[in-house]
């Protein structure tokens, strides 16, 4: 027989004292894990919400996240809204003026004196003064005539048409031997001349004068024997023919 067979057998008392520990440890146990459960539960019932991360703007500070707590309200003007620069009124004297208008063809020749004489003995008109291209048989191409040819004989005296100051005495590739005479209100060129001028740079002369002799326009040579005089008044070649004294 084994000895734990002779434990005495627990009494009543004893026993009922066992199960009420044992019934204290289950309830303590069973509320601990409620316990637990309703603070879990009450956790994630809490949880706050994600926040949304709206679009970005860049203003040109430290750049940062703004969230829909943070956007700023409607009544608020737009971050990148400004206010547009004050302007400042010109008074009457900065106010910019039109330019002026340019002279009309007629007033330019109108400014000029037309009491202007033939440049030869015997004028006779061979090629007139065109701003439309003409043929140019020497050439052998249109273009523009800003002069007018007056046929004359090789060697035949060219006269000053009015009072001025020779400008400039040269040799021009196209129209030849040049002499450029101004006055106050226009400057004429006459060429065509041979290499003895009568005159020199900065001589004035009176009209009548001798400027030289008639040569060659070494552009024009297929048009005859001839001078080939231009006249300008404000930076416009004119018609020469329009200021003119009409008397030989």
């Amino acid at each position: 027989m084994s000895i734990y067979n002779n434990k005495p057998p627990r009494s009543k008392r004893e026993k009922i004292g066992f199960y009420t520990a044992m019934s204290v440890c289950v309830i303590a146990v069973g509320m601990a894990a409620y316990s637990t459960f309703t603070s879990l539960s009450g956790y994630f019932d809490n949880e706050p919400e994600p926040t949304v991360a709206v679009e970005r703007v860049v203003t040109g500070v430290e750049d940062t996240d703004i969230t829909e707590t943070q956007k700023p309200s409607e009544t608020d003007p737009p971050a990148t809204e400004t206010e547009p620069p004050e302007t400042e009124e010109k008074t009457e004297e900065e106010t910019e003026t039109p330019p002026k208008e340019t002279k009309t063809a007629l007033e330019t020749m109108l400014s000029v004196d037309t009491s202007l004489s033939f440049p030869l003995d015997k004028a006779k008109v061979i090629k007139e003064y065109s701003e439309d291209t003409v043929y140019n048989k020497t050439l052998n191409q249109w273009t523009a005539h800003t002069g007018v040819d007056f046929a004359c004989e090789s060697g035949d005296n060219v006269y000053s048409m009015g009072e001025g100051k020779v400008t400039r005495v040269y040799k021009d590739d196209l129209l030849g031997n040049t002499i450029v005479v101004k006055s106050a209100t226009y400057t004429a060129y006459y060429s065509g001349l041979s290499d003895n001028a009568k005159v020199k740079k900065g001589q004035n002369v009176k009209t009548g004068d001798i400027l030289g002799t008639a040569d060659t326009v070494p552009s024009e040579a297929l048009d005859g024997n001839h001078v080939h005089i231009a006249i300008k008044a404000d930076g416009q070649y004119l018609d020469l023919m329009s200021v003119l004294n009409n008397e030989e």
